[in-house]
């Protein structure tokens, strides 16, 4: 009686599990795409290519001003102000954008328009949703510009 052995059945489904595995990973993968980083407000690639620029012009604005946020909500509802303290004289026309997101998707994201009351910007007010969030913050005077992210979580 011949001995039978099972080891090319054996590879030939250890072929089919792979492909299986393969086929699997690529549907997983487009149903959950990348989200773009945007923690400086542009794409990656402009980002790595100056990189030590944006480094050296955030030190600078460091040693110009102090920032402190404080958001004030009851709620889901409320407004965000930043408190701007100059170290070496006044603030005088700053720039600012701000991008209200959620970490690990960009569909939520909203653009806050805000306005300057004496030393501190204070958002629109506006409602949000229970979760993770982050907040960037990009100001810029003349020279210089600094990005902030503040993470927070909203809860009812």
């Amino acid at each position: 009686m011949a001995k039978k052995t099972f080891w090319p059945y054996a590879i030939v489904l250890s072929i089919f599990a792979i492909i299986i595995a393969c086929i699997a990973t690529i549907v997983i993968a487009l149903q959950n795409p990348v989200e773009m980083d945007s923690a400086y407000m542009q794409s990656y690639q402009k980002v790595d290519e100056n990189i030590t620029f944006i480094k050296e012009s955030e030190a600078r604005f460091d040693e110009k001003f102090d920032l402190k946020f404080e958001p004030e909500f009851k709620g889901m509802q409320g407004q965000f102000k930043f408190h701007l303290t100059p170290k070496n004289g006044e603030i005088s026309s700053l720039s600012y954008e701000i991008l209200l997101t959620r970490p690990q998707t960009n569909k939520d994201n909203k653009i806050l328009n805000a306005s300057w009351q004496k030393n501190e910007l204070v958002s629109e007010s506006l409602s949000i949703k229970e979760g993770r969030w982050q907040l960037l913050l990009k100001l810029s005077d003349k020279q210089d510009t600094r990005y902030y992210k503040f993470d927070f979580n909203a809860t009812k």
